[in-house]
């Protein structure tokens, strides 16, 4: 066994040891159930492939797990793999499961499943991690009932291993294999999985998903015992709820609340804030559009956003001015001697100005170098903090002379156009840790290429993009990224409007002993074993 393999194998002793040696669970009364609240995505079917299951819950390892699993410090450690080894040429990954892990129906887990699981999220190109392995795996072998190696077309290994394998769940063949259409299944074994919680039922009218601890869990019964998770329409009401103690905590896939909700959450509600691998609010342009695929326009753009007043305004002082590599200073390889964005209006108009884009009718507003009337859409995601950012945007750039109005679209519609069809011309936004996280350090933002939701097609970018992306480890993964930062504060593809710690409230009162997790809160894989409740 090599060192790094050693070191994996000794990470899940301690895991097993961690769960198992906590004290017993109560009984499942009052005191040991944990309420969480979803705002982001509301239930629609009770199917472990689509939102909220996908990713609020299943990302932390709720009732489904992958073969790996980030750390609270966003590190890779085992879970349904004890152990595993890279191929030297970067192209194979040999996987050794835990040989005691059990779907929720009483079936073993076995290679056969996680052959069958990552064939299926890419057949049915599943999310970011389908469209992944569509352009990357090549096949996965079964070994024998508990070895299976993940074999890619290219040298994408490490890459695949450190965030697309940590955020696949695994899922049972005896259930999936029958099914055609996984984003429209409701059937009732939609939920089985093997993950530490057990899908109960889903009470509609209260909009509340029930789940209890699966006490066969391969990595120890979790010491809460069950979890009522409840969804709500708006962050105020969520965040109205917590503050009434009517739940514990939020369960949602990186939604941190905005700083300027923080005064008004109450003694009983700690902050949770958390080094944050995301950005926040961000501005991506579109390469298929004019002008927004001109860098000098870019460039005018990033002079004429006062990111200062978005701080105030958004973060209520909870974040900072960022520089032009867009990276957060919390994403491994960030470079930290970037210029910061610089608010400069009559710069912004000399640079429009250069470039031929005038006032020529005197209306107020510019024409392109050309002649014709720029009417530029601003489109932000359907959150309210989002839009409001947009606004704000929105006037600054008037005030420069550009004609732009924010685009309010519903968030199916934005997804629609930013992911699907890609015809945006400036998007407003964010970034997860995990889009941070891939290896092309966010550039699956703005390069277009397999697997990735950009629309810049520039050589330079693609080589770079193409570098990371093939790194045979980490320190080589560190150098590419802070070339691809480089780049991003040179030609502006993206510009990061705020820089900030992540705010996920929770309750003290009942419960404690949460885990911070980088990015995404105390509310995550780890908590489950940790949390103890107050009351005893």
């Amino acid at each position: 066994m090599t060192s790094n393999s050693l070191m994996r194998h000794v990470a899940y002793g301690l895991l097993l040891l961690l769960a198992l040696n906590l004290p017993l669970a109560a009984a499942a009364d009052d005191d040991n159930v944990l309420r969480l609240g979803l705002q982001k995505n509301e239930f629609k079917l009770m199917n472990a492939l689509v939102r909220p299951w996908y990713d609020s819950a299943n990302f932390f390892g709720v009732t489904h797990v992958p073969l790996v699993t980030f750390t609270p410090e966003l590190n890779i450690a085992p879970c349904l793999a004890e152990d595993w080894e890279i191929a030297a040429d970067g192209k194979s990954i040999v996987f050794h499961l835990v040989n005691n892990a059990t779907w929720h129906d009483g079936l073993p887990v076995t290679a056969e499943d996680v052959a069958f699981s990552l064939e299926y999220w890419k057949k049915n190109q599943l999310y970011a991690q389908g469209y992944w392995y569509d352009s990357y795996l090549d096949h996965v072998d079964v070994i024998d009932d508990y070895t299976v190696e993940v074999v890619f077309k290219e040298p994408v290994a490490v890459a695949s291993l450190i965030t697309e394998l940590a955020t696949t769940s695994i899922i049972p063949e005896h259930v999936w294999s029958k099914v055609d259409a996984p984003r429209d299944y409701d059937g009732d074994d939609g939920m089985i999985g093997c993950g530490p919680f057990v899908f109960e039922k889903y009470d509609a009218d209260a909009q509340v998903a029930y789940l209890k601890a699966d006490p066969n869990y391969f990595a120890g019964k979790p010491s809460v015992d069950r979890i009522e998770w409840r969804y709500f329409r708006t962050l105020d009401s969520l965040l109205l709820a917590l503050k009434n103690g009517e739940i514990d905590a939020m369960l949602d896939y990186y939604n941190p609340v905005p700083g300027s909700y923080a005064a008004g959450l109450g003694a009983d509600v700690e902050l949770g804030t958390v080094s944050d691998v995301g950005v926040p609010l961000h501005l991506v342009f579109g390469f298929r559009q004019y002008p927004t695929n001109q860098s000098e326009f870019r460039e005018a753009v990033s002079y004429a956003i006062d990111c200062q007043t978005l701080v105030d305004a958004i973060s209520a002082g909870y974040g900072t001015v960022p520089e032009k590599g867009y990276s957060s200073p919390a994403l491994p390889g960030y470079r930290s001697d970037l210029p910061k964005l610089e608010y400069d209006p009559d710069k912004a108009k000399e640079i429009l100005d250069d470039a031929g884009f005038k006032d020529l009718d005197g209306d107020g507003f510019r024409e392109s170098p050309g002649g014709s009337k720029l009417r530029i859409p601003l489109t932000p995601y359907a959150q309210p903090h989002i839009i409001r950012a947009a606004e704000v945007i929105d006037s600054q750039l008037e005030l420069v002379g550009l004609d732009v109005y924010v685009e309010t679209l519903s968030s199916d519609a934005v997804s629609q156009k930013a992911w699907t069809d890609r015809d945006y011309y400036m998007m407003v936004g964010y970034s997860t840790p995990y889009g941070n996280l891939l290896a092309d350090s966010a550039s699956n933002y703005y390069v277009d290429l397999p697997g990735m939701y950009g629309t810049s097609t520039d050589p330079e970018l693609i080589d770079l993009v193409e570098s990371a992306i093939y790194s045979e480890n980490m320190d080589e993964l560190m150098e590419h990224r802070s070339e691809i930062q480089e780049y991003a504060a040179e030609e502006l593809p993206i510009i990061a409007l705020i820089w900030g710690d992540a705010i996920y409230p929770y309750r003290t009162d009942r419960w404690e002993g949460w885990v911070p997790m980088y990015g995404y809160g105390s509310v995550n894989y780890w908590t489950w074993f940790n949390l103890e409740s107050v009351s005893g």
